[in-house]
């Protein structure tokens, strides 16, 4: 037989351990496929659980919050305030909730104090409660808006906080600290702000309408588009102030420097300038 004759059959077994190792090598790689997808779901499994976990703890460290604010101890209303800004913190789903809490605790505590009482600062809880909405993350706030109508926060502090878009129809903010505070859009139509400290505020498109922000310090405020219309602003300080779009129909503004202001396209119809300041005011 000639060596051309007998070639396959020396290369048959050659093919036959290609084959074999090709076999090995797959079971392997299945076999590491297979591993590889249980310590996934392994891992899921343990990332699921620790999720539930810490679920049912922040929902635990909620209620034990609420249930702290609602105790006649100011110690431990204070301690829920502060534990219901870390549940915000740390939990960004529950933000909306604890909004709307705390915006009703702050309504249902803050309060006119009785005659004959006075104190420049405001109540360690309210100022407490008012903290945490006024440095939230705006970014969870979701639907909720800040409602605080009606209470009674003079003397509170809140330099550079956010109450954007916040309900403060008739609330009173007499000489409270705000400067830099974003107000843009708020609803704060018949709000007190007199003496209130509102320095480089931002009060773009906000509802001050029948509001009394005499004497309060404006300066450099930005109140392009605001509704000033009938707003006690007598005396106040507008100094370097927006008032672009403005309406100020019937505001009282015997009085208020508006030196450099500028007020273009703003609307004074009726409203009482007596008095008023309006050096280089841009008209």
């Amino acid at each position: 037989m000639s060596p051309a004759a007998r070639q396959p059959s020396a290369a048959a077994p050659t093919d036959w351990w290609t084959r074999t190792q090709q076999i090995v090598n797959t079971v392997a790689a299945l076999g590491t496929l297979v591993v590889i997808v249980f310590t996934w779901q392994s891992i899921q499994q343990v990332n699921s659980e620790h999720a539930l976990t810490r679920e049912g703890q922040v929902a635990e460290r909620y209620g034990a919050a609420v249930e702290d604010i609602s105790d006649e101890s100011l110690e431990r209303r204070l301690n829920g305030i502060y534990a219901l800004q870390r549940v915000m913190e740390e939990s960004p789903r529950d933000q909306p909730s604890i909004i709307n809490v705390l915006s009703a605790y702050i309504r249902n505590h803050a309060k006119k104090p009785k005659a004959g009482t006075y104190d420049f600062d405001a109540p360690s809880d309210i100022q407490a409660a008012l903290t945490a909405l006024g440095y939230r993350n705006p970014n969870y706030d979701s639907s909720a808006v800040i409602d605080l109508h009606g209470a009674y926060l003079s003397g509170v502090y809140l330099p550079s906080g956010d109450l954007h878009g916040a309900n403060l129809r008739d609330t009173d903010l007499s000489v409270a600290f705000l400067n830099r505070v974003n107000l843009r859009d708020a609803n704060l139509a018949g709000a007190k702000l007199g003496g209130a400290l509102l320095f480089r505020a931002d009060l773009r498109g906000a509802s001050l309408y029948f509001a009394d922000l005499s004497p309060a310090d404006l300066r450099g405020a930005n109140l392009a588009r605001a509704n000033l219309s009938l707003a006690d602003l007598s005396s106040a300080d507008l100094v370097d102030a927006t008032v672009t779009a403005a309406d100020l129909r019937g505001a009282d503004l015997r009085g208020t420097k508006l030196d450099r202001a500028d007020l273009r396209g703003t609307t004074l119809t009726g409203a009482k300038l007596a008095g008023a300041n309006l050096d280089d005011a841009q008209r």
